[in-house]
């Protein structure tokens, strides 16, 4: 029998939901300048709505990692695309005269962006989830980097749209039409996606081929599941790759961060473009932040199904490309040719994502069951860059009314993430847990997530 392609079909549901999920963080930084215009707000103020999404999505990751863990991903997932699109549609009503005044505008689009943070914290635990389950090791990065792909690839698509939304019809509009396409795609998501176990859309055949692989099914996974218990997850914390990996995805996700939110405000008071081709001018960083994070996965599983070790295949794009970022502070001798300064920041962009492998990794790293927790520990430090760095470059602007130092401070960024794979991140396989009481098992078996011999002796 051969084997249907259901997992496809889910990673293409995974590509939307994530260009979705971008569309909604990014549309702040496309309406930052009409924003802090319209309210008469100052950088700092600026960078705090900037940055509040993420204080409340890194505050909400463990819990929900947990969550995760105990409920799946369908309806956690689905009712998270529905609530956060519903806030981002409400981000519209700022301007409504009900607030009366700049500073209850404010104060209501700071409280918006907050519970939208809180209601995405489930999107990159539980898309590490399914491809976990849906994915054999050996297609896991190239899966990964495909739905990954998409929040640069929505971005630049997207952000001329916005643009000439925010130009044509006013800031507001961007907010609801952003929220009503991501709550009409998580009514979508409710009804269909489900997990291997559960979908009529796959074989018998795709599902060995999966549990073959790692995925679903292999091991433990069927029926009765370890269940998440806390001494597992602080034996799993202790361990100095778990710490290497945190520092790496704070650094590489502070590059990402300052795209999502001062880069198109940086192309029109740093380079001097109007909206409209910052607009324009914004598109090429995310086309090559597109290509990039799908040059690294397509390198990692690439060097692994050649036989490199899997420490090789998945540490070397990693540290290339955060290598390179740092190169984003070269910038600062081109702000009068915004051509060479888009092509260097379109070079770091690309290098940033090259090294977009940090899911991956916890995904070789941490015990199957344990994936939804840990991956929300994971996603807290990749995602206090978006609560620093935000915050750090408004008071530099404040300080200094330049750029400069927020090139340079970025790219000492990378370099801190660059060091800790060098010292902290060891070799890349799953981390033995502690003996748990449980029904030993036979001979062919092994750790939810731990590779086969045969694979072992591929990778």
């Amino acid at each position: 029998m051969k084997p249907t392609r259901t997992r496809l079909r889910i990673l293409a549901m995974l590509f939307m939901v994530t260009a979705i999920n971008y569309m909604d963080r990014a549309n702040l930084a496309v309406a930052g300048s009409a924003i802090q215009g319209q309210l008469a707000l100052s950088p700092v103020q600026l960078g705090l709505l900037f940055s509040m999404f993420t204080w409340f999505y890194a505050m909400s990751q463990v819990p929900v990692g947990y969550l995760l863990d105990r409920v799946g991903p369908r309806k956690l997932y689905g009712s998270a695309i529905i609530l956060w699109s519903l806030f981002t549609f409400l981000m519209g009503l700022g301007s409504h005269p009900v607030f009366a005044s700049a500073t209850g505008s404010f104060v209501m689009l700071l409280i918006c962006r907050a519970l939208i943070g809180v209601a995405e914290a489930p999107s990159f635990p539980s898309n590490t989830k399914i491809i976990a389950n849906w994915f054999p090791d050996h297609e896991r990065a190239r899966a990964t980097a495909t739905y990954s792909s998409a929040q640069y690839i929505g971005l630049a698509v997207l952000t001329p749209v916005l643009s000439w939304i925010v130009a044509t019809w006013g800031w507001e509009a961007s907010f609801y039409i952003s929220g009503g396409a991501g709550m009409a795609f998580g009514v979508y998501w409710l009804v269909a996606y489900r997990d291997p176990a559960h979908s009529t859309k796959v074989n018998a055949a795709e599902l060995e081929m999966i549990r073959q692989g790692g995925g679903y099914g292999s091991d433990n996974q069927q029926g009765n599941p370890p269940r998440v218990n806390w001494p597992d997850v602080r034996h799993v914390l202790r361990q100095r790759t778990v710490w290497g990996l945190f520092i790496a995805q704070f650094a590489a996700s502070s590059t990402l961060y300052f795209f999502l939110t001062w880069f198109v405000v940086y192309l029109e008071k740093g380079l001097g473009l109007s909206i409209a081709k910052a607009g324009i001018g914004a598109m090429f960083p995310y086309l090559m932040a597109m290509c990039g994070v799908l040059c690294g996965g397509v390198l990692s599983d690439l060097l692994l199904k050649r036989g490199r070790s899997r420490t090789f295949a998945r540490k070397l794009p990693v540290m290339l490309g955060l290598g390179v970022t740092t190169s984003i502070c070269l910038v600062n001798f081109f702000e009068d040719q915004p051509m060479i300064a888009i092509a260097i920041l379109s070079v770091a962009f690309f290098a940033n994502a090259f090294s977009n492998l940090g899911w991956v990794v916890c995904s070789d790293v941490i015990p199957r069951h344990l994936i939804g927790t840990l991956g929300g520990f994971l996603n807290i430090f990749g995602n206090l860059s978006g609560i620093i760095s935000p915050i750090v470059i408004g008071f530099i602007l404040q300080a200094t009314h330049s750029f400069h130092y927020a090139m340079a401070y970025i790219a000492a960024v990378a370099l801190c993430g660059l060091l800790a794979y060098v010292f902290l991140v060891g070799r890349i396989e799953v981390i033995a847990l502690p003996h748990r009481h449980v029904r030993p098992m036979s001979a062919p078996q092994r750790v939810a997530g731990e590779p086969s011999q045969a694979q072992g002796q591929q990778s």
